[in-house]
């Protein structure tokens, strides 16, 4: 079994995403890029809920101004298979 860890961003800049729309200072969890097994990256809402898989191209436009890391908080843990 292969952990990954999932990390918490808030919302520096209105986007949407698969039919949501993310607004300022929300939080939303994103979790890391497993490149060993080629699993696309999982966004999670603030109540932990799955919303939608990423590639690791979106994710690197969103960290380009439109969310930050949250580092205040710790991360939570997912496993995956």
């Amino acid at each position: 079994m292969h952990i990954r860890t999932i990390n918490k961003y808030k919302v520096v800049k209105r986007f949407s995403l698969c039919r949501k729309m993310y607004d300022i200072s929300e939080t939303i969890y994103i979790q890391q890029q497993d490149l060993e097994h080629g699993d696309p990256q999982k966004v999670f809402s603030h109540e932990k809920e799955y919303l939608t898989d990423i590639s690791s191209e979106v994710y690197e436009c969103l960290c380009k101004g439109f969310i930050i890391s949250n580092d205040r908080e710790p991360s939570i843990q997912n496993n995956s298979q």
